[in-house]
């Protein structure tokens, strides 16, 4: 900051110089003009000559603007001033003057650049200048500019010393005192400036940074500012009306009526693909607006589309626990059926056609039992009991369970012993074996399936890998839909159940299919 106020002044301080060379020269010319053409015996020659010399250092002023400090320059330019009036006033009639009053200017100028002292020692330096010139001349130690010693009286001599004195002192303490306070005006004001830009680049920078959009207009709609969210939203600009973009004729009546007393009024409204909320509040009275309308907008889009899929799954879930409770009452009955056909073909004797029929019935019983079974799994939650167990034992026994049953099922375990987890046991076997048995069925119950146990950073990961049938793009995309199944015997309900299981440990799941060519499911799990 002091680097920058040296520099404004050293400025001004060259403008003052050049004005003062352009005056120089102007008074050169006209003292020439009068001197060429009004020859008299008043000294014009030496009035020149004083006044050329003071040109010359002005221009030699410039150079030394760049070696000296500011200050030394200011007192540099004041005493050669000082000196250069002291010439014109003994060319011009020494202690009768008539312009010994110039002494002021340099009292004015050190005023503008120095301090009260300083002002103080240059005004004195002008008055003792002037008194030992006038001290000479009276004394007759110097002859006056004509060569002649006249005669000037003791009053003549005290009232000029006196009216210098009071002139010199008066201009140096009124003027010192007046642009001190001036100055000090002035910094107040660059520091007020400085505070408001400052306020100004703070308020651009929140209102740009707010997850809101920010508005504000006249009391016709026109729009005064906004920040860039507000931009995006609405789609306006400094020309826009706020009110025929934004309110209906209801919500505008509404906002011209806002008072003090119920200074907000709020509103939703759908603005192309968003859904806003605006708060209007009214700011009266600020600069030459009789009303400032400020609108707070907030994009609701994304809550309104929460708020839809929570409505949605608040409904499905009635729905699935009105389903279970169907199931539920099913199964009984179902049960009933089935063992009493079952108790009826031992016990009556019908014939073969009859006796096919009943095992049908059986046969399809069962089918439907162990499909409500699945669903009520699937419907019902229960929390996580976790404990730490050995991965590879739970898969072992679920293999072997598996071997037994599909004997022609190649079944290829790839790992060792060790691989401890912390989670729901019931739950991990129940996901591995809808994984196996998916994986069997994919096969046809002829093919082969590999089971991998692995590392992937810090975490155990499971992979279940079959040659079967695979999936094209379409179904794998629907592979964890409830009630979708790619084969007949299966209701489809496995792998959303694996999903879900997978979703309360925090797991992660990832398939890789290919359409006649197999599927790869992977699973890891949280490091223990």
């Amino acid at each position: 900051m002091i680097a920058i106020e040296d520099k404004k002044l050293r400025n001004r301080i060259v403008l003052l110089n050049s004005i003062r060379i352009a005056i120089l020269s102007v008074l050169i010319v006209v003292s020439g003009i009068i001197l060429f053409f009004f020859y008299s015996p008043f000294p014009i020659l030496p009035i020149i000559l004083s006044l050329a010399a003071a040109l010359l250092v002005s221009v030699f002023y410039f150079p030394l603007n760049r070696i000296l400090r500011y200050q030394s320059l200011i007192y540099l330019q004041l005493i050669l001033d000082i000196v250069v009036i002291t010439i014109l006033v003994y060319f011009s009639g020494g202690i009768v003057s008539p312009f010994y009053f110039l002494y002021i200017l340099p009292i004015i100028v050190s005023s503008i650049f120095l301090d009260r002292r300083d002002t103080v020692y240059i005004a004195t330096f002008s008055f003792i200048i002037f008194g030992i010139l006038s001290d000479l001349l009276y004394l007759k130690l110097i002859p006056f500019s004509t060569g002649s010693y006249e005669n000037i009286s003791l009053g003549t001599f005290i009232y000029n010393l006196l009216m210098s004195f009071i002139s010199f002192s008066s201009v140096s303490i009124i003027s010192s005192y007046y642009f001190v306070r001036i100055r000090k005006t002035g910094e107040e004001l660059r520091n007020v400036q400085e505070n408001l830009q400052d306020m100004i680049m703070l308020n651009n920078s929140v209102m740009e940074r707010m997850e809101n959009g920010f508005l504000t207009c006249d009391d016709s709609g026109r729009v005064i500012s906004f920040n860039q969210k507000a931009a995006s939203l609405l789609k306006v600009n400094t020309t826009s009306n706020v009110f025929t973009r934004l309110l209906s004729a209801a919500d505008q009546r509404a906002v011209l009526g806002i008072t003090s007393q119920n200074n907000r009024y709020y509103f939703e409204r759908t603005v192309g693909s968003y859904d806003l909320g605006v708060s209007v509040s009214v700011i009266e009275n600020i600069h030459h607006f009789d009303r400032i309308y400020a609108f707070l907008i907030t994009d609701l889009t994304e809550m309104k589309t929460i708020e839809k899929k929570l409505k949605e799954r608040e409904h499905l879930a009635l729905i699935g626990e009105m389903a279970a409770g169907i199931a539920h009452e099913i199964r009984n009955p179902l049960a009933s059926i089935s063992g009493s056909v079952q108790f009826l073909k031992k016990e009556v004797s019908l014939s073969p056609e009859y006796q096919n029929l009943m095992g049908i019935i059986v046969k399809e019983s069962a089918r439907l039992s162990k499909s409500v079974d699945e669903f009520l799994n699937f419907a019902r939650t229960t929390p996580l009991n976790k404990t730490r167990f050995d991965l590879s034992d739970t898969l072992s026994g679920i293999v072997d369970l598996l071997q037994r049953q599909y004997k022609r099922v190649q079944f290829e375990k790839k790992f060792g012993p060790g691989h401890w987890l912390s989670a729901d046991s019931e739950k991990i076997r129940q996901m591995v074996w809808n994984l196996l048995n998916n994986a069997v069925k994919a096969v046809r119950e002829t093919g082969t399936v590999e089971i991998i146990i692995f590392t992937e950073g810090q975490r155990t990961c499971l992979a279940i890998r079959d040659n079967g049938i695979g999936m094209g793009k379409d179904e794998l995309a629907r592979v964890f839909t409830p009630f979708y199944s790619k084969f007949p015997t299966g209701i489809g309900l496995g792998m959303a159940i694996v999903r879900r299981i997978v979703s309360e440990h925090g797991f992660d799941i990832r398939i890789k299919s290919e359409k006649n060519v197999g599927t790869e499911v992977t699973i890891c799990f949280k490091a223990p």
